[in-house]
C-alpha cells in the first residue's frame, strides 16, 4: 500500500452520494450501529474481501470507504481495488475528518 490511494474531500462526499457513489463504512458492527454517515452500508475491513462480491456487484460503481481516523478505511480501500473494484476512493481523513469539518453547519 505504498502508492498514493484515490480519495475523496470531506466536502464532496454528499455530491458524490447523489450521484450514485456507495458509502461504505469498514468499522465494525458495533460502530456503526453506534452513528454512521447517512445512506452507508457496512462491511467491516476484516470482511470486505468476502463479503464485497456479494454487496458490491457492480465493479464499476464508485465506492468510498471511510473509518474513524484513517486506517481502516485506505486498508479497505486497497483490497477492493485489488479485487477489481476500479472507481474505490477513501474518504480523507475518515469519520473524525468529515464531523470537524461539518461540526456546527
Amino acid at each position: 500500500m505504498n502508492e498514493t490511494l484515490p480519495s475523496v474531500e470531506p466536502e464532496h462526499v454528499h455530491e458524490r452520494v447523489a450521484a450514485g457513489a456507495t458509502l461504505v463504512d469498514v468499522r465494525e458492527p458495533d460502530y456503526f450501529t453506534r452513528f454512521h454517515l447517512p445512506g452507508a452500508i457496512n462491511i467491516s475491513v476484516n470482511s470486505i474481501r468476502r463479503r464485497a462480491p456479494e454487496v458490491l456487484a457492480d465493479p464499476e460503481q464508485e465506492i468510498i470507504c471511510y473509518c474513524n481516523g484513517g486506517t481502516r478505511g485506505p486498508r479497505a480501500t486497497q483490497a477492493l481495488l485489488e479485487l477489481g473494484y476500479r472507481n474505490a476512493m477513501v474518504l480523507d481523513g475518515g469519520l473524525r475528518r468529515y464531523m470537524e469539518m461539518f461540526e456546527g453547519r
